[in-house]
Protein backbone atom coordinates (compact mmCIF):
# COMPACT_ATOMS: atom_id res chain seq x y z
CA UNK A 1 0.00 0.00 0.00
CA UNK A 2 2.72 2.65 0.62
CA UNK A 3 4.77 1.31 -2.08
CA UNK A 4 1.65 2.68 -4.62
CA UNK A 5 1.16 5.75 -2.52
CA UNK A 6 4.78 6.68 -2.31
CA UNK A 7 4.85 5.87 -6.86
CA UNK A 8 1.92 7.66 -6.74
CA UNK A 9 3.49 10.93 -4.98
CA UNK A 10 6.72 10.91 -6.88
CA UNK A 11 4.89 10.57 -9.90
CA UNK A 12 2.60 13.74 -9.33
CA UNK A 13 5.20 15.91 -8.58
CA UNK A 14 7.86 14.57 -11.17
CA UNK A 15 4.88 15.39 -13.98
CA UNK A 16 4.27 18.79 -12.48
CA UNK A 17 8.22 19.70 -12.61
CA UNK A 18 8.07 18.51 -16.13
CA UNK A 19 5.05 20.70 -17.19
CA UNK A 20 6.24 23.60 -15.18
CA UNK A 21 9.73 23.45 -16.88
CA UNK A 22 7.59 23.52 -19.98
CA UNK A 23 5.52 26.35 -19.12
CA UNK A 24 8.63 28.31 -18.40
CA UNK A 25 10.66 27.30 -21.99
CA UNK A 26 7.22 28.32 -23.95
CA UNK A 27 6.58 31.44 -21.88
CA UNK A 28 3.25 30.23 -20.52
CA UNK A 29 1.87 32.87 -18.27
CA UNK A 30 3.07 32.77 -14.98
CA UNK A 31 -0.85 32.54 -13.30
CA UNK A 32 -0.83 28.76 -14.98
CA UNK A 33 2.58 28.20 -13.94
CA UNK A 34 1.13 28.83 -10.46
CA UNK A 35 -1.96 26.82 -10.84
CA UNK A 36 0.15 24.04 -11.65
CA UNK A 37 2.07 24.69 -8.67
CA UNK A 38 -1.00 24.15 -6.32
CA UNK A 39 -2.39 21.29 -8.09
CA UNK A 40 0.82 19.52 -6.72
CA UNK A 41 1.11 20.71 -3.38
CA UNK A 42 -2.90 19.88 -3.52
CA UNK A 43 -2.06 16.18 -4.77
CA UNK A 44 1.08 15.84 -2.24
CA UNK A 45 -1.44 17.12 0.99
CA UNK A 46 -4.59 14.49 -0.17
CA UNK A 47 -1.88 11.38 -0.81
CA UNK A 48 -0.49 12.31 2.68
CA UNK A 49 -4.10 12.43 4.32
CA UNK A 50 -4.88 9.00 2.80
CA UNK A 51 -1.52 7.66 4.32
CA UNK A 52 -2.72 8.73 7.79
CA UNK A 53 -6.03 7.74 7.21
CA UNK A 54 -4.79 4.16 6.26
CA UNK A 55 -2.02 3.84 8.84
CA UNK A 56 -5.26 5.04 11.83
CA UNK A 57 -7.06 2.07 10.57
CA UNK A 58 -5.08 0.14 10.96
CA UNK A 59 -4.12 0.95 14.26
CA UNK A 60 -7.63 1.16 15.61
CA UNK A 61 -8.19 -2.30 13.65
CA UNK A 62 -4.94 -3.59 15.89
CA UNK A 63 -6.30 -2.15 18.89
CA UNK A 64 -9.91 -3.66 18.20
CA UNK A 65 -8.45 -6.88 18.33
CA UNK A 66 -5.89 -6.62 21.28
CA UNK A 67 -8.65 -5.77 23.87
CA UNK A 68 -10.81 -8.86 25.43
CA UNK A 69 -14.33 -8.04 25.41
Amino acid sequence: MNDGLRLAAVGSQLIGFIVIFLMRTYEVATFWQGLVLALMLLSAFLIWMRRHYERNKKLMQQQSKNTPE
